[in-house]
């Protein structure tokens, strides 16, 4: 229950603090970052394992968020909607 907790809090500063910065790729970083900390503090038991996941998190993040794009994609009922696409 204590996990699951931290987990939620920390989702929603991401959340929260998202908003602060401008780019994708900004706001990828920021949510990628705060919930790679809170696994890696989950997986860890550690302050070591939240700032290697908070690292890793961030920097994938930014990647993901930096090479998305808007797109039209169609779903399976073949109606289209915008969503996002990488590349």
């Amino acid at each position: 229950m204590k996990a699951t907790t931290a987990v939620l809090a920390c989702l929603l500063t991401a959340a929260t603090l998202s908003g602060c910065v401008s780019t994708r790729a900004e706001r990828g970083a920021v949510i990628g970052g705060v919930s790679g900390a809170a696994v890696g503090a989950i997986a860890g038991g550690s302050v070591g394992g939240a700032a290697i996941g908070g690292a890793a998190g961030a920097v994938a993040g930014y990647v993901i968020g930096k090479n998305t794009k808007p797109c039209w994609r169609t779903n399976i009922f073949g109606q289209r909607y915008k969503g996002w696409c990488i590349g």
